[in-house]
């Protein structure tokens, strides 16, 4: 038996595990010294159907990193960002994320990016092992049945709220049937499902949901479910739907479609050509009106170049600072003592605090006094519930501005997946809009 295991145990019996310990997992062989050095393990997409999103959002993290060292760290000791690369596949992430455990000795993991990664990491790595896990883009419903031990936290909003708001945005466009291409991961499932749902709810038709696998050189069979209907919702990643989606426009089986997060990718259109989706609408998690976003947008420019108009990177940085943040509030590192404070920094009550170095200072300070802090990040306020899920959340629709060649925000919504409301917040969202198009607030039409 390992010293570090026999160490485990002794210190088990001699302490005692309470109820709420037994629920949650303890500290096993891959915990950590309370007082050593924060270290996180990045786990991206940089090469596979991610690509794309992997580097900014990654860049998003190593920005939290920078601002929370300026500030002289966390329990005074500077926080190191290890990058690993999951290939958008999820048994790479697991020997990925088995790499930073066991080698790089992480205590905490932000990724991966896929939601099928995440799931599975959680499920093999981080919750076995004691790890604590967020993912800036774990957006399908999976996490709620995910076997992880409470290990595994999400910042942005569960897939059951991009599905509402992406069927209420087919119904504003008139669109009476839509055909769904959902990549065969846990997000494309979920997603494909969720929009089902709600959009049959609406009195809408959804003529298949068609499944298909990624690095396929064609995907001609999976169209042919879809030739005739009026639209095509690309629930897909970059690297697949660049294929089908060029295959769609060829063989003409739609000339409408419908984007989600996935597929809102300005790469993706320079290689497909902007003038062949012109107007096409879409979903993507979104941003509630916080003071920070303004503040973070100028430092990410400052470092990176401007922020590109991409999901999961505002998400990456505040993982960040929440795991910053759990253990400044725990007096650890530990990554089980870290966990059972991530609601407590999150949730509100609490007195609020922003990103930023500056902030993060007087944040620790209100902490070391004793006092309640909730944090509130560039995607806005989170309150997590007891699986790790952010109850609110911001969904946007955006739009393919072919002359500009920019993927265009129209709307964002805020949702509260718990009560099932969504409320049209674009006019505090984006102040240079007016919103009239739509109700100010749209009524689920789940069951």
């Amino acid at each position: 038996m390992p010293v570090a295991i026999f160490v485990g145990l002794i210190l088990t019996i001699a302490c005692g595990d309470d109820e709420k310990e037994q629920q949650r997992g303890s500290p096993g062989a891959t915990s950590r010294a309370p007082g050593a050095a924060l270290k996180i393990g990045g786990l991206m997409s940089f090469t596979g159907d991610f690509s794309k999103f992997g580097e900014p959002a990654f860049n998003g993290a190593q920005l939290a990193v920078t601002e929370i060292n300026t500030s002289g760290g966390v329990l005074g000791n500077p926080v190191q960002l290890v990058r690993a690369d999951d290939g958008t596949s999820p048994q790479q992430g697991v020997n990925e994320a088995r790499r930073l455990v066991d080698v790089e000795k992480v205590q905490a993991i932000i990724g991966g990016l896929a939601s099928g990664v995440s799931v599975q990491v959680a499920e093999t790595v981080t919750g076995p092992g004691s790890i604590l896990q967020i993912s800036p883009a774990l957006t399908s419903p999976a996490l709620t049945d995910a076997n992880d031990n409470d290990f595994l936290f999400s910042t942005t909003i569960s897939d059951a709220a991009q599905g509402l708001v992406l069927a209420q945005l087919a119904n504003d466009a008139a669109f009476t049937e839509v055909c769904t291409m959902y990549i065969n991961t846990e997000y494309g499932r979920r997603l494909s499902n969720a929009f089902a749902t709600e959009f049959q709810a609406l009195g809408g038709t959804v003529t298949d949901q068609v499944p298909h696998e990624s690095g396929q050189a064609t995907y001609i069979n999976e169209l042919q479910r879809c030739k005739g209907t009026q639209a095509l919702a690309a629930i897909a990643y970059p690297e697949s739907a660049g294929v089908f989606l060029r295959e769609a426009i060829e063989q003409s089986i739609t000339d409408e479609f419908l984007f989600v997060d996935g597929t809102k990718s300005d790469t993706m259109l320079d290689q497909l050509g902007w003038d062949n989706f012109d107007g096409t609408k879409g979903t993507s998690p979104s941003n509630l009106p916080t003071q920070p976003l303004g503040g973070f947008r100028d430092r990410y420019k400052a470092k990176y170049g401007p922020l590109p108009p991409l999901p999961y990177i505002n998400e990456a940085y505040d993982a960040v600072y929440l795991i910053a943040l759990a253990a400044e509030a725990a007096g650890s590192t530990d990554p089980t003592a870290m966990r059972d404070k991530v609601r407590d920094v999150a949730n509100a009550p609490g007195k609020q605090f922003e990103p930023g170095s500056d902030n993060f200072k007087q944040a620790v300070a209100a902490l070391k006094t004793g006092d309640d802090i909730d944090y509130e990040g560039v995607v806005g306020p989170f309150e997590f519930d007891d699986k790790g899920d952010p109850q609110i959340g911001a969904i946007e629709w955006f739009h393919v501005d072919a002359a500009d060649k920019k993927l265009v925000t129209d709307k964002v919504f805020r949702v509260d997946i718990g009560n099932k409301e969504v409320v049209d917040i674009t006019a505090l969202a984006l102040l240079s809009h007016t919103a009239s198009a739509v109700p100010s607030r749209i009524p689920s039409t789940a069951p």
